[in-house]
């Protein structure tokens, strides 16, 4: 499908050959871009990049961010990492538990503390997600630590995707396993 490119090309290069804008220096080396975003092939990550790549590349760790009414299906999500026979294959660092505490500055803190270790923030979304101040700030958290960010839309929802999202042109996934994975797998090779 693609050229076979040596691991010392700049990515300059490939972003020339390719007419893609891979968030990277352009004097970084493919080598070195692959390894940082869990690929093992120029071809995989641009398959990943154009949304075609339906299985992981490799196993990610996630941030999700979502409303807190949408718990029970959230933790849907997370059980999809655990079927033998789903291709979602991920890590959650995300939140899983209410933080107690009633500083906001303390909770942000923790909260970007784990949106720090993830390479994917993945906003889950409900009918109410586009309002929630907290969704807000950990998807503008993800875009400032250079994370990639994409959204999946919660099973039956019909609420408004986070103005975020359509912004910066995260890829949106309907409840769809494959068209999770390759949203994933999209903002894997999107991130800076």
């Amino acid at each position: 499908m693609f050229r076979q490119k040596n691991s010392n090309t700049k990515i300059e290069n490939v972003e020339a050959t390719y007419g893609i804008d891979l968030n990277a220096r352009g004097d970084a080396t493919l080598g070195n871009l692959l390894r940082r975003r869990g690929f093992q092939s120029q071809s995989q990550l641009l398959r990943a990049l154009r949304g075609q790549l339906t299985e992981h590349a490799s196993q990610r760790r996630l941030f999700l961010s979502f409303h807190a009414e949408d718990r029970l299906q959230v933790n849907g999500f997370r059980l999809m990492a655990y079927s033998p026979n789903s291709p979602i294959d991920f890590y959650d660092g995300s939140v899983r538990t209410a933080i107690n505490s009633l500083q906001s500055a303390y909770i942000r803190a923790a909260i970007r503390e784990k949106i720090e270790r993830c390479s994917v923030v993945v906003c889950l979304i409900g009918n109410g997600t586009a309002w929630r101040d907290w969704v807000d700030w950990e998807l503008e958290t993800g875009v400032e630590l250079g994370k990639g960010v994409c959204g999946v839309r919660l099973k039956g929802s019909s609420g408004r995707t986070p103005e975020l999202l359509g912004r910066i042109g995260a890829p949106i996934a309907q409840w769809d396993q494959e068209q999770i994975v390759a949203a994933i797998e999209c903002a894997a090779a999107r991130r800076s």
